[in-house]
């Protein structure tokens, strides 16, 4: 009985602990409003409200530019120009037996590399 009642007061007090401990709990994010205070003031100048500023005297005019036309020169449909002797010459290589050679397999050679 007496550990029963010792293990409900430890377990209230362990409730109680996290519900006080949270209940004051401050994050550490930063809200948007404390970024209002960093910013600078924006000031609005002469020069941003001023009607002759803004109004410019430069107009813009689109023109319609035809293409110029496209034409068949001789060297497009001359048959020589296109019909070029490219003939490729490929050798055939014959395969040869591989061998195994005396460095393939000298101890010497491989623990000097890796050493």
């Amino acid at each position: 009985m007496k550990t029963r009642i010792s293990q409900i007061a430890a377990a209230a007090f362990f409730a109680l602990f996290i519900l006080v401990g949270n209940v004051n709990a401050k994050g550490t994010e930063l809200d948007a409003s404390s970024h209002e205070n960093i910013e600078a003031a924006l000031e609005i100048e002469n020069w941003m409200v001023n009607d002759n500023f803004w109004k410019t005297a430069v107009t813009f005019t689109l023109e319609k530019v035809s293409e110029q036309i496209l034409v068949l020169e001789n060297w497009m449909t001359n048959s020589t120009v296109w019909n070029l002797d490219n003939t490729l010459t490929v050798e055939t290589e014959t395969e040869q037996e591989l061998v195994m050679e005396n460095w393939m397999t000298n101890k010497n050679i491989w623990d000097k590399m890796f050493k």
